[in-house]
């Protein structure tokens, strides 16, 4: 089977809890929300170009256990192809995060716990599947992502990082990258006091030749063809920031197969990144090709189909 974009990453299972406020110590709050959802950085990424028209697929693996069943349900609920995941031994398990979304303050702390399955291995990556796609997306400079990286590149099949958190793994992978799309905490972390224009010519130097760095409600910035751009965030009405920036790496995939030139790619994964916010969870606000075009043409954003979504997502809850 061939497909459009390929993700490599590590699938996650999030328990998503919405609250009007954090409780304080010994206190108790009613969440708003409460349900189960696929989630983690590519994974979620190739969720948003499926739900934007793309053939979308998944190499990785995850537990033999429930974590790993319901992965695989929401991939397949999703429209994500999965049958380049692998599943680990017995009993295994997959990473696991209860994200807790505040309301009040637009924020969220993500609380994760320790998984069993092994790290996919160079070996057990199908080549001739990513060979298959036209981008393939990864999220870490683990081996089975850096020999991914080198086969694409070698087969021109473009390769975006999504760089959420700096490690020296990712960042030797950049000779093989070609778009790299890094968060404001990887910049902060990895370039201090430099400013974003100075830390996008930095990255530029080591391999990828578009660079942008998301930086929440202050919107995106990156440099193309030696130019500097900035991209102001879309105003709307926050309730969980969760899978934002993994929804604006797919999004921008999805633009650029559209042919559209990398500043509208940018305008487009802000404005799915902003909608996906307005909802609960990583996936939930996900939207559609045309909720994101009313959206860009005037202001509104169309709920029908992700309340449809939010309500899935509810009925399942513990399942």
């Amino acid at each position: 089977m061939s497909v459009d974009v390929i993700g490599l990453g590590k699938p996650v299972m999030d328990y998503v809890v919405n609250l009007p406020y954090m409780p304080p110590k010994d206190g108790e709050v009613y969440a708003r929300d409460m349900f189960n959802q696929g989630g983690g950085k590519v994974s979620t990424g190739m969720v948003a170009c499926a739900r934007l028209g793309l053939k979308a697929g998944v190499v990785a693996k995850v537990g033999e256990d429930f974590t790993g069943d319901f992965i695989l349900r929401d991939f397949s609920f999703n429209g994500v192809d999965t049958s380049r995941i692998i599943r680990g031994e017995q009993n295994t398990s997959s990473p696991l995060c209860i994200t807790l979304s505040e309301e009040e303050t637009g924020t969220r702390i993500i609380i994760g716990r320790e998984h069993t399955v092994t790290s996919l291995t160079p070996d057990e990556v199908d080549y001739e599947y990513i060979k298959s796609a036209k981008y393939l997306l990864l999220e870490n400079g683990e081996e089975a992502s850096l020999s991914a990286a080198r086969y694409a590149k070698k087969h021109n099949v473009t390769v975006m990082v999504d760089g959420d958190q700096f490690t020296e793994e990712l960042e030797q992978m950049l000779p093989w990258v070609d778009i790299f799309i890094g968060s404001e905490y990887y910049q902060k972390e990895r370039f201090g006091s430099l400013s974003i224009s100075e830390s996008c010519e930095a990255v530029h130097l080591m391999g990828p030749s578009v660079v942008w760095f998301t930086l929440g409600g202050k919107g995106s910035a990156g440099l193309i063809d030696g130019t500097f751009h900035e991209q102001p965030a879309f105003p709307v009405k926050v309730r969980d920031t969760t899978g934002a920036g993994d929804v604006f790496h797919g999004a921008y995939i999805v633009a650029l197969m559209k042919g559209m030139p990398h500043i509208e790619c940018a305008r487009y994964a802000s404005a799915a990144a902003a909608i996906k916010c307005t909802y609960v969870g990583g996936r939930t606000g996900i939207p559609t090709q045309d909720i994101i075009e009313r959206f860009l043409r005037d202001g509104v954003i169309e709920t029908e189909e992700l309340d449809e979504r939010l309500e899935y997502y509810l009925t399942s809850f513990g399942k």
